[in-house]
């Protein structure tokens, strides 16, 4: 079979990381139209959504695994083709019962195409020598932020089954050809690989690491609330009910990518531990304010309400750019396993305890309002402190 240079097979990759944050994030702006569908409270609506975690945990505890027994091409080809079946479902039904085994088949979808995707890349790093990986997060995010402007425009002008079913379509068939060009670099069946997720390695020997653990979800979970609430709270909350209400969501986005791309120009003036203290309190601090300045000081207008939203979630999206990733490397460095039981390790914690906080966050919603539900990831940011000891090792 012939071998395809090292530019295409990295322009490939990016192709692929592109469409995967442009398709998975494509129904989030549109969430309010989701939840009017099903007809349900914030709380349920809010527990309904979580169970993508329950796919998410599947596919971390078996898609490594299945990526080393038949390779990565049928795993991105099978995580592809229900990634685009799963969210045309989701976004089409009215049933909460086909929503729910719809969306870990989802969560389980969204995991499989990150493993087998993440593999390839650190495979073309070792054979190549080049840091990518940072780079194909930023395209994800930017594919995630096309897609939400994509989404505000079409908000009142497209439907939503429409807008979702024609674009994950596209994406399908355009991912489709790129696996298939990638196929003379793609890993083999049984070849080694750098993320290997065996359920035997995950619990012989698990390990919990409190200050990773804790530090991280703490750090990222106000990127998890936001992408399930977001644009449900400015037009619920705050009023705003046009295609505009995903802006402050874009901003947070935006941001975020920037604070990734340039944190590194920080780093010979500043240690990590020092500016992950910073920075989340810096986030923290802004988006707690912002979302009770809008809902009381300027609750009677609307638009200096928006405007302090959109600053501070801004703000937010900057501060809590590279705690996640930082607290990841750390957690690699403080570990004497390797670095794919590391991950495994990691990222059953993580998701276990994200499903647990989105849980408070949608009944803290129903029994009170959005406003004091989206005080819980505010807060978590600004206990980001205690844990920013576990980043002198990094």
């Amino acid at each position: 079979m012939s071998t395809i240079t090292s530019t295409k097979e990295l322009t490939y990759l990016r192709i692929l990381f592109f469409t995967f944050g442009l398709g998975i994030m494509s129904w989030v702006p549109r969430f309010p139209e989701v939840k009017d569908a099903l007809k349900l409270t914030n709380g349920g609506f809010g527990s309904l959504i979580s169970t993508g975690s329950l796919g998410s945990l599947i596919s971390l505890l078996t898609v490594g695994h299945i990526v080393h027994r038949i390779g990565v091409k049928r795993v991105l080809y099978a995580a592809s083709f229900f990634l685009m079946a799963t969210l045309i479902i989701l976004t089409s039904v009215e049933s909460s019962l086909i929503f729910f085994f719809a969306n870990i088949a989802f969560g389980a979808a969204i995991s499989a195409f990150h493993i087998a995707i993440n593999a390839q890349g650190f495979n073309y790093q070792d054979r190549t020598g080049k840091f990518i990986i940072t780079q194909m997060s930023g395209l994800w995010s930017a594919g995630a932020l096309i897609t939400a402007f994509i989404s505000g425009f079409l908000v009142d002008r497209v439907s939503l089954e429409t807008h979702v079913g024609v674009l994950v379509l596209v994406i399908f068939l355009i991912q489709s050809v790129v696996i298939s060009s990638l196929t003379p670099e793609l890993l083999k069946a049984n070849q080694e690989i750098d993320i290997d997720y065996k359920l035997k390695e995950l619990f012989v020997g698990f390990s919990f690491d409190r200050l990773i653990s804790l530090g991280l979800i703490c750090a990222i979970f106000l990127e998890f609330a936001l992408s399930d609430w977001a644009t449900i709270y400015t037009k619920e909350e705050i009023g705003i009910k046009s295609g505009i209400n995903t802006l402050p969501f874009i901003l947070f986005t935006m941001w975020m990518i920037f604070g990734r791309f340039t944190v590194h120009y920080l780093l010979p003036r500043f240690t990590l531990e020092r500016l992950a203290v910073h920075a989340s309190l810096l986030a923290g601090t802004s988006f707690i304010i912002s979302v009770f300045l809008a809902r009381s000081v300027f609750a009677t207008n609307q638009d200096i309400a928006f405007l302090v939203i959109c600053i501070g979630f801004s703000l937010a999206g900057l501060g809590s750019s590279f705690l996640g990733p930082t607290f990841m490397t750390a957690a690699n460095v403080r570990s004497i396993h390797p670095a794919s039981v590391v991950i495994g390790h990691v990222g059953v914690a993580n998701i276990i305890l994200a499903f647990i906080l989105k849980w408070v966050v949608a009944w803290t919603a129903q029994a009170t309002s959005l406003t004091i539900g989206f005080l819980v990831p505010g807060i978590l940011l600004l206990t980001v402190p205690f844990f920013a000891k576990a980043l002198k090792s990094v």
